[in-house]
């Protein structure tokens, strides 16, 4: 969340590129939000995890049109991921109960059958049949974090300060609308500034100084 309420904390990119007709960007907005729309995750899928858009405050509404997209000039949308999150420790219990199983199953089979070890094979189909039925009895863990892109100053901001999230948050922008984002940095934040050449050449020279008291206190 963030952009409406809770969390204040945001991180800034800025857009590194330009909308060549703002018209037809305007027209085909919509429907490029649409193609990277969030889409559940199914437990009988190989996905563990899955990202994309959702309206500001309708996050299990998965429906975009432009007034829910463009507020004046600015852009806002909500990065949803779901992941499946198994606990490790209830997954291994579950395999090796399921492997136990398996090759009791064999030796009823087959009396002669002196096996204390199933394949590789047997053992890759028990863990993906016991994870699928374990993803089939939870629910997903969702997160919901909100982006607002101001059209006029290219400014970016995400709701997140995991280097994870915002990179996720990164590929499904660049993705969604063709245009890079930069991270926000000293240097960054003077060229969009307005300075000069001359005075931007100067950054790259300025030393930096700390403004925190750092003298050792004298001894007792």
């Amino acid at each position: 969340m963030g952009a409406l309420q809770g969390n204040l904390t945001y991180k800034l990119f800025y857009v590194d590129g330009e909308i060549e007709d703002f018209q037809a960007f305007q027209a085909e907005l919509v429907a490029r939000v649409q193609h990277r729309a969030f889409a559940p995750l199914d437990p009988d899928e190989e996905d563990e995890e899955r990202t994309g858009w959702v309206p500001v405050e309708t996050p299990l509404v998965v429906e975009f049109d432009l007034h829910k997209v463009l507020y004046d000039h600015f852009i806002n949308l909500t990065m949803r991921q779901d992941k499946y999150a198994v606990p490790g420790g209830l997954l291994r219990a579950h395999i090796a109960k399921a492997e136990r199983d398996l090759l009791d199953q064999k030796r009823a089979q087959d009396p002669t059958n002196a096996r204390t070890r199933l394949s590789k094979y047997e053992r890759d189909e028990v863990r993906d049949n016991v994870n699928r039925q374990l993803k089939r009895q939870s629910l997903p863990k969702m997160s919901v974090l909100d982006m607002s892109w101001d059209l006029r100053s290219k400014r970016v901001r995400f709701w997140s300060q995991s280097n994870k999230m915002c990179e996720l948050f990164q590929g499904l922008f660049e993705d969604t609308f063709g245009l890079k984002l930069v991270p926000a940095n000293p240097y960054i934040n003077a060229l969009h500034a307005g300075l000069s050449p001359e005075q931007i050449e100067r950054l790259t020279v300025i030393e930096p100084s700390a403004f925190i008291q750092t003298d050792t206190l004298p001894s007792a």
